[in-house]
């Protein structure tokens, strides 16, 4: 799925501050995506469709729909009458501008005009593109990320993290090594939660890569179970339920995309830490990772690590990670910047304001009349089957379910 000069970008995943013009910085981040293109073995299985707003025809007015991809130019091509019922926005799943020929629109992750200029000058064809710098692309739940009052917070810090070089994971049990050292009368484990499936007891069930990260982390703290809880792959139930048992979610990565965990930690009202060079050239000066009073920024460094762990834990009940993200964050947020992204809309759409589409009475009944459904209860998924679809198949199937609507 992943294609492009990934090499380039490898320093930036243990290195905070790269000694480049910010040009060529911007031209490394540009250089790797994870779309998914048509010469791919896995490209049926591995496109997906993530639908924001349906196209709908209600009052003798139709109005087109919004939806996002990693895989636009694929569907643009084979399905060639898609573009009359949906706005198309590519989704890199990755801290570059998508490399779509076709699509409407880019997601830009984050607001970074000084960025968007240098793309718009080195990227002539895509001069006039839209960009839309929302980096909540995983388009995550928050009705479903949501606190449980009724489970106990017994792990202290939690990481969901795949096992690999860009997650700087050798550098978190360096920091609790210091933890340890440095606040002993309060112990803590962190409970990592590994998007793999391979048996950590069984060390021969890695591939060669993963065997090699593993013992990365080893030759910092031998005795990891002192440390670290390792837990396998689970459901997406169980990984709700283990935010809500946790003070505090922790991301070591300095580049990548969005970073789901963040976003889902502070859906459950979880403060999170994360470096503060995380994503900083793809930031700039313009974009924000954590929200006021969601968490802290540590620098890249064990001590610095340390501490903002023992600050975070000692201080919960200043943090108010749910209110800081869905000021900023979350369905309604999404909905509103791309449907504010279109003139279409504010020219098309009965009453239409800026900032507020989520609750436009027109786009409420023109939902309701097609798909039995309120607004609300589409953009959060109580019509699953028209949400989010995975593989070419389903999502040939389905989009003609799309255009018969209309």
């Amino acid at each position: 799925m992943p294609k492009g000069d990934y090499n380039r970008q490898i320093p930036y995943n243990t290195n905070p501050n790269i000694n480049k013009p910010i040009e060529e910085i911007y031209g490394d981040l540009d250089a790797y995506t994870v779309e998914v293109f048509e010469d791919e073995p896995d490209m049926p299985t591995g496109l997906t469709f993530t639908v924001i707003l349906p196209p709908c025809l209600y009052e003798g007015k139709f109005i087109k729909g919004i939806y996002f991809s990693e895989g636009v130019d694929i569907l643009n091509k084979h399905l060639p009458q898609l573009s009359d019922a949906f706005f198309s926005i590519a989704n890199s799943r990755w801290c570059n501008y998508p490399w779509s020929k076709t699509a409407d629109a880019y997601f830009g992750v984050y607001p970074n005009s000084q960025r968007e200029a240098w793309f718009r000058k080195n990227h002539p064809e895509h001069f006039k593109k839209v960009i839309i710098p929302i980096q909540d692309a995983e388009f995550t739940n928050d009705y479903y990320m949501q606190p449980n009052r009724f489970i106990q917070k017994d792990i202290d810090l939690l990481c969901v993290s795949r096992m690999d070089l860009d997650k700087n994971l050798p550098m978190l049990a360096k920091g609790l090594k210091v933890y340890r050292q440095k606040y002993p009368n309060n112990p803590i484990k962190m409970t990592w939660i590994v998007c793999h499936s391979f048996d950590f007891r069984k060390p021969e069930t890695m591939d060669e890569y993963h065997q090699e990260r593993w013992q990365e982390i080893l030759a910092v703290v031998p005795n990891i179970e002192d440390y670290i809880i390792p837990r396998r792959m689970m459901s997406y139930d169980q990984v709700r339920n283990h935010y809500n048992r946790a003070k505090v979610d922790i991301l070591g990565s300095l580049l990548e995309g969005t970073n789901r965990s963040i976003h889902e930690a502070m859906s459950c009202n979880v403060p999170v830490i994360c470096f503060d060079a995380f994503n900083k050239y793809a930031r700039g000066d313009e974009g924000v990772v954590i929200p006021d009073k969601a968490g802290l920024y540590a620098d890249f460094d064990p001590e610095s690590v340390a501490d903002r762990i023992y600050q975070v834990l000692q201080n919960q009940d200043y943090f108010k990670p749910r209110l800081g993200y869905l000021k900023h964050f979350g369905r309604r947020n999404f909905f509103n910047l791309c449907l504010d992204s279109f003139d279409y809309y504010r020219e098309n759409v009965p009453d239409y304001q800026s900032g507020n589409a989520f609750n436009n009475l027109w786009l409420d009944l023109a939902v309701q009349h097609h798909y039995g459904v309120s607004l609300f209860d589409f953009i959060y998924y109580r019509r699953p089957e028209y949400a989010v679809i995975h593989g070419m198949d389903n999502i040939v199937n389905t989009i003609n379910r799309w255009i018969r609507v209309v």
